[in-house]
């Protein structure tokens, strides 16, 4: 009997630890090999949220940088595009519209409608805006340039990022340049996955 557990136990464990090596961290979740231009993503902070969390580079694990000290809410999902690499240097981010806010941590498969271009204390960190795919919400499928937003959510994008930095004491300088078309973000987002490859 003794053994029997023993054996059992010695699966359980090995199967645990088979888990562990397996795991893959959020940044380096694999993107799509089809041709669909379509793309991960993992959600960090919530539509309508005042919490900034981020993922952790070393370990993958999401994790609260900061609250907001401008009184202002994300006006979309914020989060990273999985194994891709900015010119900052960190992985690309997007700005996902979804009808309802989606969890810290989850990975949701979207397609690009604009880059909203940014230059933050003077590094260039533009932002992928997204919108769910067909299969996971048909609500966005008209949805195919950031111009088919109403014009009021897209102020709303560019205001957001042009405040948020201002307290305490304007830490940072925002200057926010306006939007691009959906082909500049795909081809931004191609760019940055090919850039992740190539430094593994």
């Amino acid at each position: 009997m003794k053994k029997l557990i023993s054996a059992i136990a010695f699966a359980m464990l090995s199967g645990t630890a088979a888990s562990a090596s397996d795991y893959v961290s959020y940044i380096d979740y694999p993107q799509p090999k089809d041709e669909s231009r379509e793309f991960y993503t993992a959600i960090e902070i919530p539509a309508g949220s005042f919490t900034k969390y981020e993922i952790d580079a070393k370990t993958g694990h999401i994790v609260v940088d900061r609250f907001q000290s401008m009184p202002v809410a994300y006006p979309a999902n914020y989060g990273s595009i999985t194994s891709s690499l900015g010119g900052d240097g960190d992985p690309l981010d997007a700005i996902v519209y979804s009808r309802e806010p989606i969890v810290p941590g989850a990975i949701i498969r979207v397609r690009a409608i604009g880059v909203l271009k940014m230059i933050d204390g003077g590094e260039v960190d533009n932002k992928i805006v997204a919108v769910p795919t067909t299969k996971i919400d048909p609500t966005y499928d008209n949805v195919k340039e950031i111009s088919d937003l109403p014009k009021l959510e897209q102020d709303r994008l560019q205001a957001f990022f042009r405040v948020y930095k201002q307290l305490p004491d304007a830490r940072k300088v925002v200057e926010v340049g306006g939007f691009e078309t959906a082909e500049n973000a795909r081809n931004e987002v191609a760019a940055a996955i090919k850039a992740y490859s190539e430094k593994k």
